[in-house]
Parts: structure tokens; C-alpha cells; sequence
């Protein structure tokens, strides 16, 4: 009973939500004041000159005080050419996050302060050094695309600061022992359920599959990852090229048309896939797809109401329930709830802010088993970054309180469950598993990559298979 009052709780919260996108000025419940009430006047006492200074008090975490626990979110800001402004959901997730536990329990005893550190995409390794040399005692929701840039100083003695990440992109990022990730969908070993399911309903388009990837290094790493991921389901891949940033897409877009790709998977901008779908129009206005799938990145609706004529059809595969089906996961409603207290109408959802917000849960969660809450020995005065740490490489069956399918954290290895959904007249609709609160979570969906490594200049000891 009380987790079906919660949820109709929440359900009333999200149809305000919701109803943000399509009301300029958004209508919200009122509450009537408290009553006035009549200060009473203390009788004054005579001051008391013999008590002792106040002693001040020790601090021997950075960040950590009896009262307060700082952490930092590390995200790459808005790029035009890289990314579509994911920062900003991610940031407003973790603030979401620290808003509920403050109204709540806090975490052990202390109020959780959020700061926002910007990566600039190339500016990772001075980001690390910002918050290494900062006062906080964790980093909580971050996502950057160099994230193996700084990693030397972040393993460090100096540093040594808890990792709990939103996504990782590198493999030294993933394998370091101070990094725990809720899902981590870029791993070793990696959710291919969505080719699996695409080679299922379009066998002949996987067999003429194309992909593209920008000029930087984590990105072809993570695109190559795909295409392995992707061809142990099925897939043929006949055009993958490496495009520039300062490319118009014609170049690509003619070169596509002429391999006669039936498909094609995307793992970069939402905003760049539709200037090239714009230009292959260009070069052939009569050529189509027989799907686009957009992994997770077109999955905002931001995006949503942007894409137009050639977002009609684009696919994602997601490793949650979609927030159009909010009302089935309790979790999910209070992500929104608490993104809509703590943000309002300028509140960014999307499957980055999501994973942002699951950081926060397993921070949390880490923190808990760190100074033992809800047991006899619980002594919020135990709470270190060490004991942080420890704590989280003991979560190995973790599902985010059922945000997404069971995962471990601990080893680097993510829940196999996944679901599509296709935008339709400018909406997102469930298109794979068919019933509405449903994911697939088979055991083949995952895929052990073997070819590559994810090696990057920062460790010029280990050479690459290739």
C-alpha cells in the first residue's frame, strides 16, 4: 500500500512536469501561508564569561565536515560539434539527487553541496586538478569524453578522491579502483541487446550497416567498439569513415548514398545526425533508411521537438524505462519529481540525466554500508573517502532502487536489460519490448569485446592488439 500511494503521490507531480513542455507558463499548485505566529521574548540570562572558547572543529576529509559533505560534477559544457548541451541535465540531475537527500535523511547526517565543473571537452586533466586540489571529498554524476585525461593525478596519493561517474568512455577510466559506474554501458563488456533485436526485425538492413565517427580518439575507440559489439549480433558494416569537425557532412553523404547502406547507428550528436541525414536529402532527396538507431544520445526532448522532418522513424535503445512511462518505476517518478522541485520549468530530462541521477543512488548507497546505516554499528563518524571506497567494491548486485535491470558496479559489468523506442510525430513510442513497462533482459544480450582495449596515450606501457 505505501508504495502505490507513493506512486500516485509522484504520478500527480509528473503530469505537472510534463505539462512544462507544452504550457509557456506553467500552472503550479498553491499553498495557503502558515499562521502568524506571535514571537515570544525570551527572559535574558546574564552571560556566562566562564565558559571555554568554542573549539574548533577538525576537518581530515577534504570536503567533509560534520555537517556538510562537498562533491563535484565533472561534465564536458555544451559543444556544437561534439555534444547537444548533455551537461546540463547531468549537472541538474545531481543537484535533483542532493535536493532529495537534504529534504530527507541527508547523507550520514550531512547536507550535501553540489558544485558544477566544466571540461570543455579538452580540459579534463585541468578539471581533475580543479577538484583534486578542491575542497571536495567525492566526484558524484560526471561525464566527460576525455576521461582518462588526468587519471595519473586523480589515482594518486594527493587525490585519491571517490569516483561514482554517470557514463566513462575509456577503459583505464572504468578499470580504475577508485570508479564505480551505476550501468555501465561502456565497458568490456558491452549491452549489444539493441542489435540483437534490430538484426531480428531488419535482418537484410544490418547487413548493409553504416556508422561514422568524429576525429577524436574516444570516440573512434567507442564507435569501433560498437561496430565489434554490433557485428557479433549480425551486422556488416560497409561504410564506417572518420569525419572532421569542420566537415559539412556532403563529402560522407555522397560516399553513403553510393555504398546503398540500408541502416544506419549513430553514437554521437543528436543535433550532428540530423545536419547529415540534411545533407544525404541533399545529395539524394529520394534515399531512406530502413531504421536509424540513435543509441541513447537523441534521447531528450529537447531533441525531440527539434529534429523535425528527419528525426521521423530515429530509434534509441535504452537501459531504463522511458520517462514517457514514468508512472511504472517509482525511481524514475522521483528523478522527475525532485528535477521539477529543484529546477522548475527549466528542468532538462534526458537518458544522460538519468544516469546522473543512478550515480547519486549508488554514492548513496556506497556511503550507507561506509558508516553502516540501518544497523548497530552505525557511526556516521566513519564516513571517509577510504571507507567510501571500500564500501563500493562491495556492491555487486545493484539495480538503482529498479531504475534499470541488475548490474555490478564493483566489476565493471552493466545490467543486460534494454528497451527501443522510435519518435513518432514528434513523440517517443515504445517500439521493442511491445508491453509498456517491459525490458529485455536476456544474458546474450551482452557481448564480451575482445579486439579492442580501450588503450589511449596515457598508457604507452601496454601496446595495442591491433
Amino acid at each position: 500500500m505505501a508504495n502505490t500511494a507513493r506512486s500516485i503521490y509522484f504520478a500527480i507531480f509528473i503530469v505537472a512536469f510534463l505539462s512544462v513542455g507544452a504550457c509557456s507558463d506553467p500552472i503550479f499548485p498553491t499553498v495557503s501561508p502558515p499562521p502568524t505566529v506571535t514571537p515570544v521574548v525570551p527572559t535574558p540570562t546574564p552571560a556566562d564569561t566562564t565558559s571555554p572558547e568554542p573549539v574548533e572543529e577538525v576537518i581530515t576529509e577534504p570536503g567533509l565536515t560534520s555537517d556538510v559533505i562537498r562533491i563535484a560534477v565533472i561534465a564536458d559544457g555544451e559543444n556544437l560539434s561534439i555534444n547537444d548541451g548533455e551537461s546540463e541535465s547531468i549537472w541538474q540531475a545531481v543537484e535533483a539527487w542532493a535536493n532529495a537527500i537534504n529534504q530527507t535523511t541527508k547523507l550520514a547526517g550531512r547536507t550535501v553541496v553540489v558544485e558544477r565543473v566544466d571540461s570543455a571537452v579538452s580540459r579534463h586533466a585541468e578539471a581533475i586538478e580543479q577538484v583534486c586540489t578542491g575542497d571536495y571529498f567525492a566526484l558524484v554524476g560526471s561525464a566527460s569524453i576525455n576521461d582518462s585525461e588526468g587519471l595519473s593525478l586523480l589515482l594518486s596519493s594527493e587525490c585519491g578522491i571517490p569516483d561514482f561517474p554517470a557514463f566513462i568512455y575509456s577503459e583505464q577510466r572504468l578499470n580504475s579502483e577508485l570508479t564505480f559506474v551505476s550501468n555501465p554501458a561502456y565497458s568490456q563488456e558491452k549491452n549489444a541487446g539493441w542489435a540483437a533485436y534490430f538484426s531480428r526485425v531488419s535482418p537484410n538492413a544490418v547487413e548493409r550497416a553504416a556508422t561514422l565517427f568524429p576525429e577524436l580518439s574516444p570516440l573512434v575507440l567507442g564507435g569501433n567498439q560498437t561496430i565489434e559489439a554490433a557485428t557479433a549480433m549480425g551486422y556488416r558494416f560497409i561504410y564506417s569513415p572518420i569525419y572532421s569537425f569542420e566537415t559539412d557532412f556532403l563529402i560522407e553523404a555522397e560516399s553513403l548514398v553510393e555504398s546503398d547502406a540500408r541502416s544506419l547507428t549513430w553514437r554521437n550528436s543528436g543535433n550532428q545526425l540530423l545536419l547529415f541525414l540534411e545533407a544525404v536529402s541533399e545529395i539524394d532527396p529520394d534515399f531512406r533508411f530502413d531504421f536509424i538507431d540513435c543509441g541513447q544520445n537523441c534521447y531528450s526532448p529537447k531533441w525531440a521537438t527539434s529534429a523535425g522532418e528527419f528525426g521521423e522513424g530515429v530509434s534509441v535503445w535504452l537501459p531504463h524505462l522511458p520517462i514517457e512511462e514514468a508512472e511504472l518505476s517509482d525511481e524514475l517518478l522521483r528523478y522527475l519529481f525532485y528535477l521539477l522541485s529543484t529546477h522548475g520549468s527549466e528542468g532538462v530530462t534526458s537518458a544522460a540525466g538519468v544516469a546522473a541521477w543512478s550515480a547519486g543512488l549508488l554514492f548513496e548507497e556506497a556511503v550507507a554500508r561506509a558508516v553502516g546505516l540501518d544497523s548497530a554499528a552505525y557511526d556516521p563518524e566513519n564516513l571517509t573517502r577510504e571507507s567510501v571506497i571500500e564500501a563500493a567494491k562491495t556492491i555487486n548486485f545493484w539495480d538503482s532502487n529498479g531504475l534499470h535491470g541488475v548490474s555490478n558496479p564493483s566489476e565493471g559489468i552493466p545490467s543486460p536489460c534494454f528497451m527501443v523506442v522510435t519518435l513518432s510525430d514528434g513523440v517517443w513510442k515504445r517500439s521493442y519490448p511491445s508491453r509498456p513497462g517491459e525490458l529485455d533482459c536476456e544474458e546474450s544480450n551482452l557481448v564480451t569485446l575482445a579486439a579492442l582495449q580501450g588503450l589511449t596515450p596515457e598508457e604507452p606501457s601496454r601496446e595495442n592488439p591491433e
